[in-house]
């Protein structure tokens, strides 16, 4: 859960979080659970969007689908899944239901409910590209209302005010946005990105990517499934918002700590000048060893005799590498299976010897 100090060194504008409590929250009922899914994945992909940004919150499922708080202002995110592909067509979008509201007028409400300048912005999203007239709008990704046609801006001007007799329009605030990400089975996309901006956060492939992915989305759903209504909007934050920092620190989990020890070994092998196929077969046992060692109970048990062993006879032991590794696999060869290459076992000394002189076991 984000913290109390989390939220206010995000939120340095008074007037936004005074805007945002004024807006009702969300009293449309239960969604579907497919429907949940759906938006709630759409938000964790567009937490990753935004992680080149200093600091953000998204909240899931409060005053709309999805919302993004930063520092100065807030972006509410209505989505829209369609099965058949064909366009949306302005004529649904602008469309009464039984309460007299329509998609377009209810999203843009969210945007006028506060007239002391705070920057609020809202945006429809759909798998579907938008259709006004007898124009389909698919060469864009996101469209703001106010760049359309001025005879276009029109018709939406026109339907709005049906709505809002009394409200200032300023197309401005809303947007189309075309997603080309698969809103009804995401699961698959969403792994893919995961791992992806993992490794340009973070410089390395994730440990377990999937655990992490279930990590993350189940922190967001926890957060999405919160429903306590608060008038306070720090608390609010702390509860339903899943800020990045909070992300940071899931993605922190899963990043090899040891990649720095790894590199060491890489560069100590190299420096052996045993030949082309010896170094070959070394630093091949060198990437199944540190696989083994996320998954392999025996192996990682191994690990903690070894470092042991090491640090009740370190005085004993030689100072150089080299030395030190022989003397530990004389020790250690018996409780090896014969699955274990002598290039692998080798190397498994050398990794744990780089891991012991880095600290990396205290």
């Amino acid at each position: 859960m984000s913290t109390k100090k989390d939220v206010e060194s995000m939120i340095k504008d008074t007037s936004l979080a005074s805007a945002y409590c004024l807006i009702p929250y969300e009293t449309s009922g239960a969604m579907s659970k497919n429907r949940f899914r759906q938006e709630l994945l759409w938000g964790v992909s567009k937490m990753f969007d935004l992680f080149d940004k200093p600091e953000f919150c998204v909240v899931f499922d409060y005053k709309c689908d999805i919302e993004i708080h930063f520092s100065e202002r807030i972006e509410f995110y209505q989505i829209k899944t369609h099965k058949v592909q064909e366009p949306y067509t302005f004529t649904k979008i602008s469309r009464k239901n039984n309460a007299g509201k329509s998609v377009i007028g209810q999203l843009y409400c969210l945007s006028n409910y506060s007239d002391s300048g705070v920057d609020i912005k809202v945006a429809l999203v759909s798998n579907a590209f938008l259709k006004i007239k007898d124009k389909v709008y698919s060469e864009y990704e996101t469209i703001v209302l106010s760049d359309l046609d001025q005879d276009v801006q029109e018709i939406i001007l026109k339907a709005l005010k049906k709505e809002n007799a009394e409200m200032e329009i300023d197309l401005s605030k809303i947007s189309y946005i075309y997603t080309s990400m698969d809103l009804l089975n995401p699961e698959n996309a969403i792994r893919g990105k995961i791992v992806k901006c993992f490794e340009q956060i973070k410089g390395s492939e994730p440990l377990k990517p999937n655990a992490l992915y279930r990590l993350i989305v189940d922190t967001a759903q926890e957060k999405a499934c919160y429903e306590l209504v608060s008038s306070d909007y720090t608390e609010i934050i702390c509860n339903k918002g899943f800020m990045k920092t909070e992300l940071n620190k899931l993605l922190d989990k899963y990043a090899d700590k040891e990649d720095a020890c790894v590199d060491e070994t890489k560069k100590y092998i190299e420096s052996l000048n045993k030949g082309v196929r010896a170094t070959q077969k070394l630093k091949s046992a060198l990437v199944s060893i540190c696989g083994e060692l996320i998954t392999s109970k025996d192996l990682k048990s191994k690990e903690i005799n070894i470092v042991s062993y090491i640090n009740k006879h370190i005085e004993e032991l030689p100072e150089k590498i080299e030395e030190m590794a022989a003397i530990l696999l004389q020790v250690f060869e018996d409780s090896f299976g014969i699955e274990y290459s002598k290039e692998q076992r080798y190397i498994f000394m050398i990794l744990i010897i780089k891991r012991w002189e880095d600290n990396k076991y205290e």
